[in-house]
């Protein structure tokens, strides 16, 4: 073994260097070299009249660099250890295979000294040994640990994340009764030193913003290790009443501008998205405006044209879409008749949520008879009405340009009018609606399940590239799956007695539309009636029949009395709960009597 300097341009890096995956940091160890120089010598072998680095890598790559940067020439002077080329990869490896970064706890000490001591900065300590500033930043940070601690540190019984927590608080003593109590549990640390704080990122922070929080007297605990100067405000109390005054302002804001109901609160109402949405009012556009809104857009037609990368388009668009905006308002009348709700999103940002209220006549007074009522029972009424709904399916899944028609009515409902979804009969969502009829009762009907009618018809559609599938099938075909998609999610069904008048009067409206006639795919069978009670039995006899069938038969046994009704009720006859709603009766026009008796 011989030790030589040598010219770096004599310098190749050698296929024998077992370490293949290119290193990381070469700027770092380059910024090093040239601040200290190179410290450790780079083995090599000689062949060919060069010599080639089998260890080193790293630091013949940042000489590279160097050079490239015209930091050094080609003749800059290197110390190399001059081996045998049948040594080379066994040194390689042992080269690799013994280098070791300096524990954190000594890198906390040394940078400490050099700060403390030396009166470096931490960007000439970034400097001078090839880290980032801010990697030199944070362990200097760890220099405000117990001496105790950083012992721990450098006997691997305190991890980094664990010492960042600690920091938090800068009393030595806390720290230490806190690692005794808890261990080398970063998460429960923090969480002892921040449960009684809010963090500075949160929303509420954000929204009232840390000078007015400081102005109030507020303190911060800074994270040592947060980005942008992070922490923890010590006053949560503060804080709150700080976020609701401004909130309190806010709404007061809003009711000056004379909404019906204000809402404003520091936190998300839990149903905000389930309630309506009230949609502004577009104005017609001032002549000036209407000039504006035309120069824009033939600009902006000219420059997607000629050149579509122009920086310009962004600002035209903002323009564009500013202008657009300002002709959308909410006037005064429709102020008055709704409402707003205010509150602070998870960003710290004011999020205003306008909402169209239900009118009077909108109230739900009326729109949920007692569906249990009469002779069927809750169970009973589920599965009849589960029956129909399932022919309603049929029905709809035959006829496709009704389907587009339903979707487009429920789209519409929830999109523009702010319907509830939960009030209409079709789930454009979409939700599956399977009712479970007891197979007893479908004896004798001609109705299939869409469902399993859609999955055999549409079978090769593939899961995997479903739409490249959809996209080539015929127009025909295509409405054929739309129908019976629409088909799938309509709900006519009365759950556990819930007769939702809305969702079924639109049922009733699309089963009149597809021509629905119950009588012709259905029948009630002794399966029907043998699930009612007697006294509901001779109930329908008596109305169906009338007074003398039923008192014929009272004297029955249910089960016989069942079959007696089966066989005795006219053709075509349906069970209510099978039946659209009955029609509501018109209510009389004051005035009008009034007037016809004068």
């Amino acid at each position: 073994m011989t030790i030589q300097t040598v010219k770096f341009s004599q310098l190749r890096l050698s296929p024998l260097n077992v370490r293949r995956v290119k290193p990381s940091a070469i700027e770092s160890m380059a910024d090093d070299i040239a601040a200290h120089g190179l410290i450790q010598n780079l083995a090599t072998y000689e062949e060919d009249g060069a010599y080639h680095v089998f260890a080193g890598g790293r630091r013949f790559r940042a000489l590279e660099l160097l050079k490239k940067r015209k930091a050094i020439t080609g003749t800059y002077p290197v110390a190399v250890v001059v081996r045998s080329k049948e040594e080379a990869v066994e040194l390689s490896l042992a080269e690799n295979a013994q280098r070791e970064e300096m524990h954190p706890a000594d890198a906390v000490r040394a940078y400490a000294a050099l700060r403390d001591q030396g009166g470096l900065s931490a960007a000439d300590i970034a400097v001078r040994f090839g880290y980032s500033e801010a990697h030199v930043k944070k362990l200097l940070s760890l220099g405000s640990l117990a001496s105790v601690l950083l012992d721990e540190m450098g006997e691997d019984r305190l991890s980094i994340e664990t010492a960042r927590a600690l920091t938090i608080t800068s009393d030595p003593a806390q720290q230490v009764e806190l690692f005794n109590r808890h261990g080398d549990n970063a998460h429960r640390i923090r969480q002892a030193l921040t449960s009684e704080k809010v963090a500075t990122d949160c929303g509420t922070f954000i929204f009232v913003g840390r000078e007015a929080y400081e102005a109030a007297g507020g303190t911060i605990t800074a994270d040592l290790f947060g980005k942008d100067g992070s922490g923890y405000a010590d006053d949560p109390e503060l804080l709150e009443q700080l976020a609701e005054a401004k909130m309190a302002q806010i709404g007061a804001e809003l009711r000056d501008m004379g909404w019906k109901t204000v809402e404003a609160s520091t936190t998300r109402p839990d149903d905000i998205y389930c309630r309506p949405m009230l949609h502004p009012v577009k104005r017609e556009a001032s002549e000036a405006e209407a000039a504006e809104i035309e120069q824009l857009s033939a600009r902006i037609d000219e420059i997607t044209e000629s050149d579509p990368e122009s920086e310009e388009l962004a600002d035209l668009h903002d323009r564009l879409d500013a202008l657009e905006t300002a002709l959308q308002s909410y006037p005064p009348e429709l102020r008055a008749q709704h409402g707003v709700v205010a509150y602070i999103d998870y960003r710290g940002a004011l999020d205003v949520r306008y909402i169209r209220l239900r009118s009077d006549d909108d109230s739900d007074r009326g729109d949920r008879p007692k569906a249990a009522e009469g002779p069927y029972s809750k169970a009973l009424i589920e599965q009849l009405s589960g029956i129909r709904t399932l022919a309603l399916q049929q029905a709809v899944a035959f006829d496709p340009a009704l389907a587009l028609d339903i979707l487009l009515d429920t789209m519409a409902a929830q999109l523009l009018h702010g319907t509830y979804s939960y009030r209409l009969a079709a789930s454009v969502s979409p939700i599956r609606h399977a009712p479970e009829v007891d197979d007893e009762l479908m004896g004798g009907s001609s109705i299939v399940r869409v469902e399993t009618a859609m999955a055999q018809r549409f079978a090769a559609v593939p899961e995997e590239g479903r739409f490249t599938a959809i996209r080539n099938m015929a127009p025909a075909e295509k409405m054929e799956l739309l129908a019976g998609l629409v088909a799938i999610t309509i709900d006519a069904t009365q759950h556990n007695g819930d007769a939702d008048e809305t969702r079924l009067r639109t049922a009733d409206l699309y089963a009149e539309a597809a021509g629905l006639n119950m009588a012709d795919v259905w029948a009630p069978g002794c399966e029907v009636f043998t699930r009612m009670k007697k006294g509901a039995l001779l109930a329908i006899l008596t109305e169906a029949c009338g007074p003398n069938a039923a008192e014929n038969c009272a004297k029955m046994k249910r089960n016989d009395l069942a079959v007696a009704v089966a066989e005795r009720l006219p053709a075509g006859w349906m069970p209510a709960p099978v039946n659209p709603l009955p029609s509501v009766p018109e209510q009389p026009d004051d005035e009008g009597e009034m007037s016809k008796a004068a």
